[in-house]
């Protein structure tokens, strides 16, 4: 019986279901394009989003994350850029219908925003997703194409002004 054993053993290679040879589970059935991402450097990102505003000049209305977000940047065009956490928005007020203006109110400031297509700012917004609403300055960005957010002006009323950049 040991023998029949040692027969089945060597003919099969010691193995259960025969000779083949296990498959290497390393290689995928997909080619290898769409298995490799391709490289962006984290520096320009990083850069990018330090700065609230891109170096190719295409302007973005808004910039909304996968998760929630704890602060809002909001990047003026021409003063102080501000970060409230959202933990302190208390209220949004928005035109529906017209999608061209809309307010959140904090205990500390208003922020009013004027513009156009700004549906899509405003669910963010109320997602507590967006990260960022930048205004559109002619200097720094291209102008947008129709259909597209646009903020064409934020304006910030605060309980105690901060100083101006100008001086």
């Amino acid at each position: 019986m040991s023998s029949d054993a040692d027969k089945s053993e060597r003919s099969t290679g010691g193995r259960l279901w025969g000779n083949e040879p296990e498959p290497d589970r390393r290689k995928a059935d997909r080619p290898p394009s769409d298995n490799v991402l391709p490289l962006t450097p984290l520096v320009d990102a990083g850069e990018d989003k330090k700065r609230g505003f891109p170096r190719d000049r295409v302007y973005v209305a808004f910039d909304a994350g996968n998760r929630l977000a704890e602060r809002l940047h909001i990047v003026l065009a021409d003063t102080w850029a501000r970060n409230p956490a959202y933990s302190y928005l208390s209220d949004i007020a928005e035109d529906t219908f017209h999608e061209s203006a809309f307010i959140l109110r904090y205990p500390f400031m208003i922020v009013e925003v004027f513009g156009t297509n700004l549906g899509p700012v405003t669910h963010a917004l109320a997602a507590g997703t967006c990260q960022r609403i930048r205004q559109y300055h002619a200097k720094l960005y291209d102008r947008p194409a129709n259909g597209e957010p646009f903020i064409e002006k934020i304006v910030i009323t605060d309980i105690e002004p901060l100083p101006d950049l100008k001086e």
